[in-house]
């Protein structure tokens, strides 16, 4: 058993201990053991937004001869030595679990701190049980994170390759971000003990608010609108019968997806459009929350633009509202639907001319014409919306956070327009899917997800207090080396828009 280890102490970027050859065991008869009863336990998978990996249940209660004798070691002989090693006061409490990483594993970016409590976790470690041959390219790297100056992981700072018989263990702190990357090893797995020592915690600092994506009131209604609409749209979105249809589906189930949305040619000119080396691509962050890129809007090409022009526009409003229902005419006149009252499939979409549109408009924004919000939408809840466009490879990602809120209104719509997407996307394990998930319920259990999709519309609506949406980590079965795209919308307040 362990006994003179050699200790490495670290202090970037935050401070942590590596001990190999942990446990001595000349023959390794010992740690072969330990390997097989750990193997042989009861384990359950975990998968949601932040890990996907197999766990078993605290070790407490496993008697099994070699677990019993580790779990005795930790528990009170190198317990008494990290107090003095580390000067941080433990009390008798410890969790101790086994994790098994296998093909496409990981735990995304996580400080293990429990705020708020008197007593918690205090110092984690890690012990490996990987074959001896485990290396870089096996994945499953201990990674360490930098903070900005909000306390914000921004970047990997260090990659601890996992090693048979070592242990690392670090003070958990608001600092100490880490996650567990990728397993990429397709044959053998990634074992290890861990857990927490637990003892009294600081105060910890107030968590770091985000500042929420600016948002805008639709732009005001312009002729060339309606020509934009008609050159980019499938013209069966503009027939009002087939809206009718779409809007009844809605309504029932909260989404809807509508199929090659935009015209084949002008959609292949924007996918051609989004590859150009021009447009300047940044990585979205902070990791605890969200590792994509967005486009800088200034970089982008005049078609891409003329899109973000589409969808913010009143005409746009218009028919997303038709399309989903979500808005105070549907509202008020819900109950009297009756199939006398379905348009036929000859109507088209017509928007209302511009002196009737700019009473629209004079409806849905009167409320910021009182108001000298700078965000586009005020206190008193009128409709706007944001956007983002994005890209999505291998290692991309959103988390569900449960301080994420939508100040602009009690309702929002998502939508979720893909570009460039390829078959490897339709197999449910590779991830980039959206999961949206009840808030405080058991997160396995998705009220819905959306696929992408090339050329696809999904349209979500979503009770901001209530349900939390991610993207799924995209893992190493996506084998595309190329990016796909995303045009990502939000319309808050559409039950403002009122339809003449």
């Amino acid at each position: 058993m362990p006994h003179g280890f050699v200790i490495k102490l670290v202090h970037e970027p935050f401070s942590h201990s590596i001990i190999d050859d942990f446990i001595i065991d000349e023959n390794n008869s010992y740690l072969h053991q330990l390997a097989i009863e750990l193997n042989n336990i009861k384990f359950n998978k975990k998968d949601n937004d932040l890990y996907k990996f197999k766990q078993s249940d605290d070790l407490t209660n496993i008697t099994l001869p070699a677990i019993e004798k580790i779990k005795q070691f930790l528990y009170i002989n190198f317990k008494d030595w990290l107090i003095k090693a580390t000067g941080i006061q433990l009390i008798d409490k410890i969790d101790m679990t086994c994790s098994i990483y296998r093909h496409t594993d990981y735990l995304l970016c996580h400080d293990d701190d429990i705020h708020g409590d008197v007593e918690g976790r205090r110092i984690a470690f890690i012990y490996y049980l990987v074959p001896l041959t485990w290396s870089h390219q096996d994945g499953g790297t201990l990674d360490l994170f930098d903070i900005d100056e909000n306390q914000q992981p921004i970047r990997i700072a260090q990659s601890l390759i996992p090693k048979h018989n070592r242990l690392t263990f670090f003070e958990v702190s608001d600092k100490s971000y880490h996650q567990v990357a990728e397993v990429l090893n397709e044959m053998d797995t990634r074992l290890s003990i861990n857990g927490w020592f637990h003892g009294p915690v600081h105060k910890r600092p107030l968590p770091y608010v985000e500042i929420p994506l600016k948002t805008q009131k639709p732009s005001e209604f312009q002729q060339n609108d309606l020509d934009r609409i008609k050159t980019c749209i499938e013209s069966m979105y503009l027939d009002v019968a087939i809206q009718y249809d779409i809007q009844s589906n809605f309504q029932d189930n909260s989404e809807t997806k509508l199929e090659q949305f935009l015209k084949k040619d002008y959609y292949q000119s924007l996918v051609n459009d989004l590859k150009r080396e021009t447009i300047n691509w940044t990585l979205r962050g902070p990791y605890n929350k969200r590792h994509y890129e967005i486009a800088d809007i200034s970089t982008l090409p005049s078609s891409i633009n003329e899109l973000i022009q589409l969808f913010g526009s009143e005409p746009m409003f218009t028919i997303v509202a038709s399309l989903t229902g979500l808005t105070s005419e549907s509202n008020e006149n819900n109950d009297d639907d009756s199939e006398e009252d379905r348009p036929t499939s000859s109507t088209s979409y017509e928007p209302t001319t511009k002196k009737q549109k700019t009473s629209t408009s004079e409806a849905c924004a009167s409320a910021v014409s009182t108001s000298q919000s700078s965000n586009g939408c005020s206190s008193l809840k009128t409709c706007c919306w944001n956007f983002e466009l994005r890209r999505w490879k291998h290692t991309y990602y959103t988390l569900a956070f449960d301080d994420e809120r939508d100040e602009n209104g009690d309702d929002a719509l998502d939508a979720m327009l893909y570009f460039g997407c390829s078959e490897s996307l339709n197999d449910s394990d590779c991830g980039g899917d959206v999961y949206y998930i009840q808030k405080n319920e058991d997160e396995t259990v998705n009220l819905l997800s959306v696929v992408p999709d090339a050329n696809c519309l999904n349209l979500v609506y979503r009770e901001s207090n209530d349900v939390l949406k991610f993207t799924k980590y995209i893992n190493s079965r996506y084998k595309d080396e190329n990016y796909f795209y995303e045009f990502y919308a939000c319309y808050y307040n559409l039950d403002k828009l009122k339809i003449d």
